[in-house]
């Protein structure tokens, strides 16, 4: 029996991450979550230190504290190497060509059912399977 990716959730939005969330764990997979970018970075190195890493790491691109941008940019400065997908509801256009270049890939747009949520890390989880994202752990 294969071990369930462990995948944290990062948003500003308590409602948001009860029910993506919920919906996740429903589709068997291990999840933390976490309220802003320096949260998820605690939570980020804990899991390095326990050597239980993620398998992926979802996040909201504008939070207090630390945006998702501030987030890649210190992970990528600490040589931590989790596939990362971008959600955002402000896309101005050049936000794509930004999350490359920090390693992310996918950007799902709000608002978003917590099963296309689901769906589109089911995908992307496959596709890394199949051929690793650039950047991230092999």
């Amino acid at each position: 029996m294969e071990t369930p990716k462990h995948i944290l959730l990062v948003d500003d939005e308590p409602d948001f991450l009860f029910s993506a969330g919920f919906a996740l764990r429903r589709a068997g997979y291990k999840v933390e979550i976490a309220e802003n970018g320096k949260e998820a970075l605690d939570k980020i190195l804990e899991a390095r230190n326990a050597r239980e890493p993620f398998d992926l790491l979802v996040t909201d691109i504008r939070m207090p504290w630390m945006s998702g941008f501030e987030l890649m940019d210190t992970m990528k400065l600490w040589g931590i190497r989790t596939p990362l997908i971008a959600m955002t509801c402000f896309d101005d256009g050049d936000l794509v060509g930004e999350l490359k270049s920090r390693g992310c890939e996918v950007l799902i747009e709000k608002p978003f059912s917590p099963e296309h949520l689901v769906s589109r890390i089911g995908h992307f989880l496959i596709r890394c399977a199949v051929s690793p994202v650039p950047g991230s752990a092999a």
